[in-house]
């Protein structure tokens, strides 16, 4: 088990947030499931800024940095300036660290917020000291890192092309197109994510066949022109079969999870790969699916991180973890709540168990089903 260490960074004063194989963030809005992967892509983004790879991984040329991370670029992130990422409760002269560790490795960055009579210093925080602890074949300093924001890309006509330093599909999606084509022969899925009834290790291949498990009859063709520097998806459902249309003509859910699919088909063993709200634009059935198959991915090697609001996902995972498709101890569940009594949200985690059952089933945690059902049976009787 790995830990996302964060001190004095947002809402939270201190605090370490397990990560496991499947890892989930769960809870109602505004608790510190994003501040936790935000904080995950801020030491991602600090350090592919302040280090060299070396033999697939990033290593530290030394613990004084002195480096500006800007707040606003990269990942996506939007975090203002940093007097909205230091923590309220704190002393606004404290250092912000995060890092990442287990019982053996550990790395972290120390971070200054504020320069006195320096306005621009607003804009960045400085990486003061990195601190790497036999942290060699940590995710985090893995090369390959895959990250997909909830708010991926609709579909679009043709998508435009890039170089990429590994393959991914881009982190809203806008190069899965690209992704796929590049990759359909050179990239073989492996074993332990191939359907289980496709032997074929072509990568478009797969993708239609995880696709048909998520939206029955749906398959996709990915093409790209180098003299036009674009690529595009085209889809068949049961209704344009042999005849494929471009993707704007068919609805949002299969643009949204495409770049699902395929990251979890390519991610690297031993990577990161962290999905926002996997759930949206899916059906419910869908989305039980979707938990599933990154159930599936995280049981293959890839350190899979979720946020979600969908009990179905949840479900999918369940049902994954009793049937064997994924190691039970692989899977943690983190739900975030509040407490107006404590100075920062609580995290607290939750294991499944052979048979799919939760641990624990905490107050908040995906009742409202069972909430709106009650009042509903209260205003039947009258």
């Amino acid at each position: 088990m790995d830990y996302l260490k964060i001190n004095n960074f947002k809402c939270f004063l201190e605090i370490d947030v397990p990560i496991n194989g499947l890892t989930v963030m769960a809870g109602a809005n505004g608790n510190g499931k994003s501040t936790a992967i935000q904080a995950l892509l801020f030491l991602r983004k600090t350090i592919e800024e302040t280090c060299k790879i070396f033999d697939g991984y990033y290593v530290t040329g030394g613990p004084d940095l002195d480096a500006f991370i800007g707040l606003n670029t990269g990942y996506m992130l939007s975090l203002g300036n940093s007097n909205y990422v230091i923590n309220r409760s704190s002393n606004f002269n404290e250092n912000i660290t995060i890092g990442v560790y287990n019982a053996i490795k550990e790395v972290n960055v120390e971070y200054l917020a504020n320069i006195p009579d320096n306005p621009d210093s607003l804009l960045f925080l400085i990486a003061q000291t990195i601190t790497p602890i036999n942290a060699s074949l940590l995710p985090i300093l893995k090369k390959e890192f895959y990250y997909l924001n909830a708010e991926r890309l609709g579909p679009r006509f043709s998508q435009s092309v890039s170089y990429f330093h590994f393959p991914h599909a881009g982190y809203q999606g806008e190069y899965v197109a690209q992704l796929i084509a590049e990759n359909n022969y050179t990239n073989t899925i492996a074993e332990n994510r191939k359907h289980p009834n496709l032997k074929s290790p072509r990568l478009e291949q797969q993708i239609n066949a995880w696709l048909d498990e998520l939206m029955p009859g749906v398959r996709i063709t990915a093409k790209q022109s180098i003299e036009t520097l674009t690529a595009q998806i085209q889809v068949e459902n049961y209704y344009t079969q042999g005849d494929p249309t471009v993707a704007t003509n068919i609805g949002f859910g299969i643009s949204y999870v495409l770049p699902i699919i395929a990251t979890g088909l390519i991610a690297t063993e031993g990577s990161y790969m962290v999905v926002e709200n996997p759930e949206a634009h899916l059906h419910p059935s869908a989305q039980s699916k979707i938990g599933r198959f990154l159930a599936m991915v995280a049981n293959a090697g890839v350190q899979v991180i979720i946020e979600t609001h969908s009990d179905h996902v949840i479900n999918g995972i369940q049902i994954a973890a009793a049937k064997g498709e994924i190691k039970n101890e692989l899977v943690t569940i983190n739900f975030f709540s509040q407490n107006e009594d404590t100075p920062q949200p609580l995290v607290q985690s939750i294991s499944i168990s052979l048979k799919g059952e939760l641990s624990e089933w905490p107050r908040g945690f995906f009742d409202q089903t069972q909430i709106d059902f009650a009042e509903l049976f209260k205003l039947r009787k009258g």
